[in-house]
């Protein structure tokens, strides 16, 4: 059985299939989740007193890759799925009541829904191909997400029912990880069609792209504050992943979290002050929060085995 390790080895060699081998691995074709994790530095209590809400959260705690939730101070840890393959990248919906993820291997993965209690699951998708990232519009109606259903790995939209499937994007190389901004305008992905990891952007009624970030901004697994104000993204380094956050406008550039270890897969506080993210610093896969302004981090999960993919549920 594929594992979230598996899974995730196996697609992290997606972003490097375009580069050639690096630390990463080699060339691949299946998509790319994240490694991560980093030591915790600055107060215990700074990234995540101020901001509210649940974490979402993917783990192996209890012998296969599930979905959890948890109190953002990383207390009341509750187990969302059971009897289900592999989960990843789970996502919220806008109203903080439902998530979207994805369940099985990187030849064959589903979508899901379940509500926040762990009730109502539903699978939205229902095909031979792997669809993975689920991402909702803000009206809560469409997902965007990535697939390989047409032969390449590109960004989708549907119904939140899983009808009207829609290709926005189609390009040779790798297009996955799309978020939706916060204003409906856009959905940002990462790609590596010009042979480096880039983020652009798709309009999701016409298809008309681009470029996210203005060279040489480059990165993967963007994501977009809650006010659209400015985004958060992984920078690819030796050791895996560094976080970094730069205005929406592509200005402002810096770096929040760079250890010697990988930070994979930042997600906002709805705040807007805190970014949750996993990394591997402590040995194991953990899931941390990160002051945007200090760099101050906390680890929320101490399990061993693999916890991570964080997402931070939208609070009023």
């Amino acid at each position: 059985m594929w594992t979230v390790h598996g899974l995730r080895l196996v697609c992290g060699a997606l972003l490097v299939g375009v580069l050639g081998c690096t630390a990463l691995g080699c060339t691949t074709s299946t998509p790319e989740p994240e490694p991560s994790q980093q030591a915790s530095s600055g107060s215990p209590q700074s990234p995540t007193t101020r901001a509210g809400g649940l974490i979402a959260f993917v783990s192996d705690r209890e012998g296969v890759d599930a979905l959890y939730v948890m109190q953002a101070d990383g207390s009341n840890v509750r187990r969302l799925t059971e009897a289900l393959p592999p989960v990843s990248h789970p996502a919220w919906s806008p109203d903080g009541r439902r998530l979207a993820f994805n369940a099985g291997s990187p030849s064959a993965s589903d979508i899901y829904l379940i509500s926040r209690d762990g009730t109502g699951l539903t699978q939205i998708t229902r095909d031979a191909a792997a669809n993975f990232y689920p991402s909702w519009s803000p009206d809560g109606r469409r997902l965007a997400f990535s697939s390989n259903r047409d032969g390449d790995w590109d960004i989708f939209v549907m119904d939140v029912d899983g009808s009207s499937v829609r290709q926005l994007v189609n390009s040779l190389g790798l297009d996955d990880k799309p978020q939706w901004s916060p204003d409906g305008s856009r959905i940002g992905f990462a790609t590596t069609r010009s042979g480096a990891p880039e983020l652009r952007a798709v309009d999701p009624d016409t298809g008309v792209e681009q470029t996210l970030l203005p060279q040489p901004v480059r990165g993967i697994n963007p994501a977009w504050s809650v006010d659209g104000s400015r985004l958060a993204y992984n920078i690819v380094t030796s050791a895996g992943f560094d976080i970094a956050v730069v205005a929406a406008d592509g200005t402002g550039q810096r770096s929040v979290v760079a250890e010697s270890a990988s930070e994979e897969r930042p997600r906002w506080s709805p705040d807007g002050r805190s970014l949750a993210y996993y990394s591997d610093a402590g040995g194991s896969w953990d899931v941390y929060v990160a002051d945007v302004e200090t760099g101050a981090t906390r680890a929320l999960t101490h399990a061993p085995g693999f916890d991570g993919q964080p997402a931070w549920q939208p609070t009023g």
